[in-house]
């Protein structure tokens, strides 16, 4: 494969001495950096390898700069060049540059046997500057991006996403990422649990939407406010979820989800995590229709 480190929106030699370039193999049977190689004076590179083992291994790229970690996509051909081995880094910074909102997703399981409900949110964050977004504050503690959850939330977990568990923290009601933010879409996925008497639930927007989806895995109650209106349902590894779906929706909205205290029911923690999956990739293929769109 042969490939390029590039600076988008910046016309400065790269500072060779600094880009080192990594090929790592990931597999069930081994993991681990095959090679690295330092990337000529126009940024290019270029590895010889061959696949062996697990046949699912995925292979990629990855170059530090300033400090970040910056990645290919997963090398899927024999041949690999141009886009695909492409690897954008971007200086950083820690000044407050905005954080939007593409898509945020929300999944509200029935009640479990101890009458509570888990609720998953989905959200793809963008950064639509030239810049990488750091911790700012001494010794990094302000984090990069923030947002609430409801009163009474217990068992936060980070899921799925493009953000490591990591490099999220959740205190006083707030989920707080610390990870850096390149230029672009990362997603991030986190669940936790509300007692089945905390609905109805208000959820607040708080920022500008493009695209606002919840799903709900109870055949009663109503979910209002924020443009939401309700579609076809959607089946999710053989279970049913009542669908809600809102374009364009704007700061300050605010959704509300009002369901009945449903007879408790049991739910495989197993099932939550591939529902997770399912809504991301569904997430990824709304926004791109949506984007295309305009």
């Amino acid at each position: 494969m042969t490939g390029q480190v590039v600076r988008p929106g910046t016309t400065k030699m790269l500072p060779v001495s600094h880009i080192r370039v990594t090929l790592h193999r990931v597999g069930s049977d081994r993991a681990g950096p095959l090679d690295s190689t330092r990337a000529d004076a126009d940024g290019r590179y270029a590895f010889r390898y061959r696949r062996s083992g697990d046949e699912s291994a995925v292979y990629f790229v990855s170059a530090s700069y300033g400090g970040i970690a910056y990645f290919t996509p997963p090398l899927n051909e024999p041949l690999v060049t141009g886009e695909n081995a492409e690897i954008a880094v971007y200086d950083t910074t820690s000044s407050r540059i905005r954080i939007g909102v593409r898509g945020h997703h929300i999944v509200v399981s029935a009640a479990d046997a101890n009458a509570q409900r888990s609720i998953t949110e989905v959200y793809e964050l963008a950064n639509d500057s030239s810049v990488t977004r750091i911790a700012s504050g001494p010794a990094g503690q302000e984090p990069v991006w923030s947002r609430g959850t409801p009163a009474h939330a217990t068992g936060f977990r980070v899921t799925q996403g493009d953000i490591p568990a990591a490099a999220v923290s959740f205190k006083d009601g707030q989920v707080l990422v610390f990870a850096p933010i390149a230029p672009g879409l990362a997603q991030i996925a986190f669940t936790y649990d509300l007692p089945a008497s905390a609905f109805p639930l208000s959820i607040p927007i708080q920022d500008s939407t493009q695209i606002l989806e919840v799903l709900v895995e109870d055949e009663k109650g109503s979910v209002s406010g924020a443009r939401l209106r309700e579609r076809d349902p959607v089946v999710l590894e053989r279970r049913s979820f009542r669908r809600f779906l809102a374009d364009d929706v704007p700061m300050n909205a605010v959704a509300v989800i009002d369901l009945p205290a449903a007879r408790p029911g049991s739910v495989d923690r197993r099932y939550l995590v591939a529902v997770i999956l399912v809504i991301a990739a569904t997430m990824i293929v709304a926004l791109a229709r949506a984007l295309s769109r305009r």
